[in-house]
């Protein structure tokens, strides 16, 4: 069963959370990135939201992304190439987000760049869903965080394979 698409769990999320500052590694077609969107519409308007997107584009172009997003009426940035890359110098410029999604590249090497660009962005109430966990680079990534700094969950839904759930530690100051 292939788990693409929109992801209810990070609408759900976004819903409950009013969550207006959203990235995502790991784009796709762009169909969860604009139901995201739209779920953050619903509690602020629509160019409060600001959606920073990382993918190849290799099976889709971004332009395709663009027209969809563009739809939504956020305010919206792509960056086109490989995360361990564009992540790394897009985390010096980008603000604190509210949810992260790494959907990303699946070995160990590739999630944990992933993770560390993205830990950089995270406030007190930032949750990071990290999707794929059964797959061994990805597990040993989240396996390998530590559980002093950060609050770690993995759910298991039968329609959305497993995923991890991040937050910092409210009584760590430097997670």
């Amino acid at each position: 069963m292939p788990w693409y698409g929109s992801h209810s769990f990070l609408n759900e999320y976004i819903r409950e959370n009013s969550s207006r500052r959203i990235m995502e590694i790991g784009i796709l077609n762009g169909d969860n990135a604009k139901s995201m969107v739209e779920i953050a519409t619903q509690n602020v308007p629509p160019d409060n939201v600001e959606y920073y997107g990382f993918d190849l584009f290799a099976d889709y172009s971004s332009r395709q992304v663009e027209q969809k997003l563009e739809k939504t009426g956020c305010k919206f940035k792509l960056f086109e190439g490989d995360t361990v890359r564009t992540l790394s110098k897009a985390v010096k410029i980008l603000p604190k987000m509210d949810l992260i999604f790494i959907d990303g590249g699946k070995s160990f090497a590739e999630a944990e760049s992933d993770w560390e660009n993205s830990k950089t962005l995270m406030h007190d109430g930032t949750a990071v869903f990290v999707h794929n966990y059964e797959f061994s680079g990805v597990h040993r990534m989240v396996d390998n965080i530590p559980r002093d700094k950060y609050q770690v969950r993995i759910i298991h839904s039968s329609s959305e394979g497993e995923i991890a759930l991040i937050g910092k530690r409210r009584n760590h100051p430097r997670a």
